[in-house]
């Protein structure tokens, strides 16, 4: 079980609290939670919630370094840019040939859902950008034909419909200094990002967006403390389906860390009914509340509430007059007591703060669950990845996003209007055997599961009335040199800078390239250094995430919190300037 301390408490520093949560866990005996809830349960949730003013940010890092100029391509075979990208990929090495954007699946599993069912019929991965020309270095450079990879058709019927954008070649930058090809070497290294090709500091880099300060918080974990107001739910604002990351990093918002399986483990031995505390509680959806207030708040129940006269002594608390409610009682009224002692009170803590988190996070989780351990939201992955594509069929990337999906459709019982949820899918360091032949192996791979996953969640979040409410962009390390490593097909690329990443949802002014493709010149243009085809950003991360900010809550004063450099790169968000910069692509309201 993954422990949560409370909302409002300071994990920045190391102390005692941090030591006990993460040493008690296997004391307090628990188990997973199941529950049992009907589809109609889901919807009828969903309509009673509403939307308000709930926003989701959805961070999905491409762990690795994703080859992005293999996500968006070149297309045709007369624009200057499809001649670049041929050339300097080598025709038979890294290069996806023209004719592959127009396919036929193989078989039933490498299918797509249309709607109503799997079709294995013709598909085409082309898309024409809405913004003809506006992404382009020099007039005609793409001459507005492009594609992204076969693999990541699913994207492409997003964009299609006005869902998802793309930013091309975004990076890492100080701003300080512009970086050009011609003085990349003789720069100050304080003008240039630190470690540009290292795995670890770009990472951070890109999490933080502050190449040029020692790392503190990153950039999720900043607009959590600064917007926490905005919740009133004990769960923290930011929820992590994939471990420990930079991004949600923060003073007063410390991440919660879940697994893909969305099991939550209870305290056992509370019940002999579906939810874990079936038998003990009289209403399982109050979260107990330790400190003994004079009043109640109506979502909580107070452990120290006195007994009754009569034959049910309970009768005026949440727990029910059985052997599990009396045991229950007695925990938490332990749990409630003050300790004079620091070392009691910080051990105490620990169940404490897990019974509140594992609660919370239960009952939401409890809103998508059926009687037989499945999620009424499976059904959209099903539909995205047949029997037969993947073993298993569902990978942990989709149950990752079926997690967030689950989060958001039992809102309710969190009582935050904002949350901030981190997955990640590795595997995209490919220096070697990028191209294997397959469709669910190598970099074709990790691009079919990241696009089928991210189209079954939209499709969730449309069941359930969210998608408006949703903003998914991705994130990587960095991009990889056009040229490949090798001239057989061993080959594979290594690290570069400046890559395309997208935005998606409902908010998303979707079917455009936003910001400015690269001028795809080996050795010369924009090309940093060498003949590897490294392109230097045109748009800094500062730049999209300040976008991403304003969208979720953040103002103009509290975006210079999270993003200190962002003024370097652009002056405001104000429409003229993010139209001129092509960086149009969300609506604010």
């Amino acid at each position: 079980m993954n422990l949560l301390l409370r909302r409002n408490e300071d994990r920045s520093k190391p102390n005692r609290r941090d030591f006990l949560l993460q040493s008690s866990a296997a004391s307090l005996g628990l188990t997973s939670i199941v529950n049992s809830l009907a589809q109609l349960k889901l919807i009828g949730s969903a309509a009673a919630q509403g939307a308000g003013d709930y926003k989701a940010l959805v961070c999905f890092f491409l762990n690795g370094g994703n080859d992005s100029n293999n996500l968006l391509i070149p297309a045709g075979s007369t624009s200057a840019a499809r001649t670049a990208y041929v050339n300097g990929r080598g025709a038979t090495v890294l290069a996806i040939p023209d004719a592959s954007f127009d396919f036929t699946p193989a078989n039933a599993a490498n299918g797509y859902w249309n709607g109503t069912a799997n079709s294995t019929a013709a598909v085409t991965s082309r898309i024409t950008p809405s913004n003809s020309g506006a992404y382009d270095p020099s007039t005609g450079y793409t001459g507005n034909e492009m594609a992204l990879h076969p693999g990541a058709y699913p994207l492409k019927t997003m964009f299609d419909a006005g869902d998802l954008s793309f930013i091309a070649n975004v990076g890492t930058l100080v701003g300080t200094t512009a970086v050009t090809r011609s003085n990349f070497n003789t720069l100050p290294a304080a003008a240039k990002p630190p470690q540009l090709f290292s795995h670890s500091d770009q990472q951070v880099q890109w999490q933080s967006s502050l190449p040029d300060q020692p790392f503190s918080r990153g950039w999720g974990g900043k607009i959590a403390d600064l917007l926490s107001g905005l919740n009133t739910g004990d769960l923290s604002m930011s929820v992590s389906i994939a471990g420990v990351n930079s991004f949600q990093v923060a003073f007063d918002q410390p991440a919660y860390f879940m697994n893909s399986s969305g099991a939550v483990s209870a305290l056992s031995g509370f019940n002999t009914t579906a939810h874990p505390y079936g038998s003990s509680l009289r209403n399982t959806s109050l979260q107990p509340i330790y400190t003994n207030p004079v009043t109640t708040p109506a979502n909580k129940y107070n452990p120290m509430a006195g007994l009754r006269t009569g034959g049910d002594p309970l009768s005026g608390t949440n727990y029910q007059h059985s052997a599990a409610g009396w045991r229950l009682r007695a925990i938490e009224q332990i749990m409630a007591m003050q300790h004079a002692s620091l070392l009691d009170t910080g051990y105490n803590t620990a169940p404490e703060s897990a019974r509140i988190t594992e609660g919370l996070v239960g009952n939401a989780l409890a809103q998508t669950a059926n009687s037989d351990g499945t999620s009424t939201l499976d059904l959209h992955w099903n539909n995205w990845f047949q029997n037969g594509l993947f073993n298993p069929r569902i990978p942990d990337i989709a149950n990752q996003m079926k997690v967030v999906a689950r989060l958001i459709a039992g809102r309710s019982q969190l009582s935050n209007n904002r949350q901030i949820f981190f997955v990640q899918l590795g595997g995209w360091d490919t220096h070697t055997t990028q191209i294997p032949g397959q469709t669910t192996a190598g970099h074709y791979g990790l691009v079919n599961q990241m696009s089928r996953a991210i189209r079954a969640f939209k499709d969730a979040m449309v069941q359930i009335g969210m998608w408006n409410n949703v903003l998914l962009f991705s994130a990587s390390d960095f991009n990889r040199t056009l040229t490949p490593n090798k001239s057989d097909n061993s080959a594979g690329s290594d690290h570069a800078w400046g890559g395309h990443m997208f935005v998606a949802g409902g908010a998303v002014k979707g079917g455009k390239i936003c910001g400015q493709f690269p001028n795809l010149t080996v050795n010369g243009g924009i090309d940093c250094t060498g003949n590897r085809g490294r392109w230097i950003p045109s748009t800094a991360t500062d730049q999209v995430f300040a976008s991403v900010a304003k969208w979720f809550g953040c103002s103009d004063g509290q975006i210079s919190t999270v993003l200190p450099n962002f003024t370097r790169f652009q002056s405001d968000l104000t429409s003229g300037t993010l139209i001129a910069k092509n960086l149009d692509f969300l609506n604010f309201t």
